[in-house]
């Protein structure tokens, strides 16, 4: 027989609101702070705005779901005292093998992603950079220095049958610093 005691039912009822509180307090906390994305937001945000084939203006501030002043573009490979003078900060990430997006507010880093295309990989989407390597007559971009005030870049979405891709270029040359030929002398064509 099943004797009814009031003190076990609120213990009971207790521990389910407690559950269900932790439940929507844990549900909240990873929505809040989700980890951010920009390589997908851009793909997402290219996707629901641009034609196929199209260079499309894409504005990154609507991209991005934070406050930031300065976004640099800086290719693999660079040194990391040369990387960290271009941005004017310390940084404490791998710089090797990844293109790097740096998002600067206050002369502070809030948001860094490291980026690596591999056009043979089984990824279905990839975004590709546009450094000017191989434009005759125009040097290479070092890397692009981005303001919020001046933060429309262009992107091109390619379809093939097996794979998209984005072109990501700079919508104006007040974006880019490009490469003296003494700087990168393999890299330098010309």
């Amino acid at each position: 027989m099943i004797v009814f005691h009031p003190k076990n039912y609120l213990l009971g009822r207790k521990s389910k609101l407690a559950a269900l509180f932790m439940m929507f307090f844990s549900v909240f906390y990873f929505y809040i702070y989700k980890e951010i994305n920009i390589v997908e937001e851009i793909f997402d945000y290219t996707d629901k705005h641009c034609h196929v084939n199209d260079e499309c203006v894409v504005n990154m501030a609507d991209v991005t779901p934070f406050e930031w002043d300065y976004m640099y573009v800086i290719d693999s490979g660079q040194e990391h005292k040369r990387v960290e003078s271009f941005i004017n900060l310390k940084v404490d990430v791998n710089l090797d093998f990844f293109q790097n997006i740096f998002f600067i507010k206050d002369n502070k880093l809030v948001h860094h992603e490291g980026y690596f295309y591999y056009p043979d990989s089984t990824d279905e989407r990839g975004l590709l950079l546009n450094f000017d390597f191989y434009k005759k007559g125009m040097k290479p971009i070092k890397y692009y220095v981005i303001s919020k005030d001046n933060a429309s870049i262009l992107i091109k979405k390619e379809k093939t049958p097996y794979k998209v891709r984005y072109w990501f270029s700079y919508a104006n040359e007040n974006q880019v610093i490009r490469v003296d030929c003494l700087d990168l002398p393999n890299k330098c064509n010309f």
